[in-house]
This record gives structure tokens, sequence and C-alpha cells, in this order.
């Protein structure tokens, strides 16, 4: 257990281009009509094409057809049930959520830009700095405290920053490969762009994390670049390195679990991750929540708070930064979520996630 836990939403990577849940699909869209999608167009044409056809619900229902977390939320229900308006049969539907996957996959990869310096590319602003807040509360708090970080977002820049700076990271999948020192748990509770999908003969799926490490020795970057930064192309690697690298058949796509519903389906593979963050929940001193809005359609980090932050430590702080005004939604929901007891140690910043690290650096180290 940690002292400290950060929880990391879509907004701790706005700053390096990645869209959010409302504005993800527009993104996509633009991206696509833009020609910038080689190779991936079927994918696109297929999910908007998708999208379209679910217009017809709107003379019964209301659905919102432009957040990426409702269509996402959508099929995967569609799948269960087996019905989505304008798609013909199960199997139509499976191919639209593989699709869905590769066009996140391919906008997340398209937008998200990281600097290159020589031959060598770098974290982008301000994971660095955030990692350089880790390096600070372990070895220059007084007295030193133990990290972990818990988060909801598929991208790499996280995990590249923590291997840069020799702290692995830990996804609790299995052991991280050659990393200096001691490692901090990354909790990706949706997945990851670097996570494959490994079924054995009974039928039975695991997650195969690739770790920085590897994906660093198995592959290499441009020789130069004009543009000072390159994409990171990992998700639309990750199959083929991982069948070449460790000779295990894996998914064509990553392991990315919508961000709401219930997840039955993926309970078995990431029942690890959301065991160990409700634990890093129980003995947290301190809670730092950074550019995660507490939607309201998700109950499942709601249920996963509750259960976890029973424990015997004493909650010290909970701090929630959210470029919102204080006493809007975001503030509201995180305080209707805490019992009194949390409420008394509760504070909402208005704060990006770069002025949010500066913030924690200054008051808290």
């Amino acid at each position: 257990m940690s002292d400290v836990v950060f929880i990391l939403g879509a907004g701790a990577s706005r700053k390096c281009g990645a869209p959010l849940m409302y504005d993800f699909l527009d993104t996509a869209r633009d991206l696509w009509a833009a020609n910038k999608v080689s190779g991936k167009e079927e994918h696109f044409e297929r999910v908007f094409r998708a999208i379209g056809g679910l217009q017809q619900v709107h003379s019964k229902a209301r659905l919102d057809l432009t957040n990426l977390e409702s269509i996402f939320t959508t099929f995967e229900l569609g799948r269960v049930i087996q019905r989505i308006p304008g798609l013909g049969n199960v199997t139509e539907i499976e191919a639209t959520i593989a699709s869905l996957k590769t066009v996140i996959v391919e906008t997340l990869e398209t937008t998200m830009r990281y600097p290159l310096v020589g031959r060598k590319y770098h974290p982008p602003e301000p994971y660095e700095s955030f990692v350089d807040l880790v390096v600070a509360l372990r070895g220059k708090a007084h007295p030193r405290k133990s990290v972990s970080v818990v988060t909801f977002n598929y991208d790499v820049a996280a995990d590249l920053a923590l291997y840069y700076a020799g702290l692995g990271p830990n996804y609790v999948l299995d052991k991280p490969p050659h990393h200096n020192g001691d490692p901090v748990n990354l909790l990706k509770l949706h997945g990851s762009l670097n996570w494959a999908t490994h079924v054995d003969e009974k039928g039975d799926k695991s997650v195969i994390p690739m770790h920085m490490a590897e994906y660093m020795s198995w592959t290499t970057t441009p020789m130069f670049t004009e543009e000072g930064s390159i994409r990171l192309p990992v998700g639309s690697q990750l199959a083929k390195l991982i069948i070449d690298q460790k000779k295990m058949l894996v998914g064509p796509e990553p392991l990315i679990v919508p961000p709401s519903w219930n997840k039955a389906d993926y309970h078995h593979q990431l029942s690890q991750v959301w065991a160990a963050a409700a634990q890093e929940l129980s003995g947290a001193e301190s809670i730092y929540i950074i550019g995660y809005s507490l939607p309201e359609t998700d109950s499942f980090f709601r249920n996963l708070y509750a259960l976890g932050c029973v424990g015997q430590s004493m909650l010290r702080r909970i701090v929630v930064y959210n470029p919102e005004a204080v006493g809007g939604g975001v503030d509201a929901r995180f305080r209707a979520l805490l019992g009194p007891g949390a409420e008394a140690r509760y504070s909402y910043e208005p704060r990006p996630f770069d002025d949010a690290i500066r913030h924690i650096q200054t008051n808290y180290v």
C-alpha cells in the first residue's frame, strides 16, 4: 500500500494532445476527413456508419452520439443483448467494436506527440514534471512517501515517463523487466495501448503487457525528424511485436475497456489491477485526483472507491484538480461521493494538470 495515490483522468493527457471523451469522436472524424488515418479508413468508416445508424434511436430515447464513453458503452451493451439498430447481427457488432478500438488507438497515436531529442524520444510534458514530483515525494519529502498511480487513460505517456525515471512501471500483471530501482505501481483501470489479450487453449483470457523497456529494445526511432517530435505507434505495433518477440498469439487490438458500464466481460483479465487499486486506496493518507470529472455514468469508480477506501490508515487529504470552477458539477459530484470523514479532508482546486503538479510540489512535498 502507498502513502500517496494519484488518480489521473483524461484531462491529465489533454496538454499532450489527447482529446477528451466529449470531443474524441469529433477529433477522430476530423482525422479521417483529412486523410490522416492511412490504412485504417475502413475502421473509421464502419464506426461512423454505425453511429449514424443509431440516430433512429432519438425518436424514442435520448442517446449522446458525440461522446466516446456513450458510444463505446452502447456498442458493448449491444453485443450482450445482440442488438444495435443498423447492425444486422452479432458478427457485425463484434466487427464494429473491434473497429472502434482501432479508431481509439489511431486517434491517440496521431494526436499525441512525443519530443524527439537525437534518436531518443521523451515523454511529453507535463508527464516529465509529474514524475519529478513522484521522485520528490519518494526521496525528498519528510518523511518520505510511497507512491502509486491509478489512471483511466489508455495512452502510454505516464508509462514512458516512469520508465525513463527508472521507476518501472509495475502494472501488477507481471514482473516489470529491467527497471532501474524500485518500480511504481501504475494501475490502468481501463486497459492500455500496450496491453494485449492472450487466449489459451481452454479459452481463458489473460493480459500480456508490453513494457516500455521491451518496446525500446524491439523497435528503432527515426534517424531525424524536422518536427522535433514523433508519434509513438505502440498500440498499432503491439500484436506483431508480442507475436514475434514473445511467441504468443494475441488479439489484434490492445485491451481497451469501456469507460463505464459494468465491465463484466473484462473482470477476469483486469481483476488483479482493480484489486490492487482498491488496496492502494485503502492505505492512502493522501489522494490527488487530477483531470478526472467523475461522470454520472461511472458507477464503477464510485463502487471501487467505496469498497477500496475502507482501511486502517487515516486519510489526511483528498484533493481534486480540475479546470472547472469551484462549486461546479465536478466539485459537486465529488462532494456527493465522499462520506463525512472524507469530506472533512476534501478540497477542490480549479487547476489543470501542469498547475496541479506545481501546487502539490509547493504545498505537500
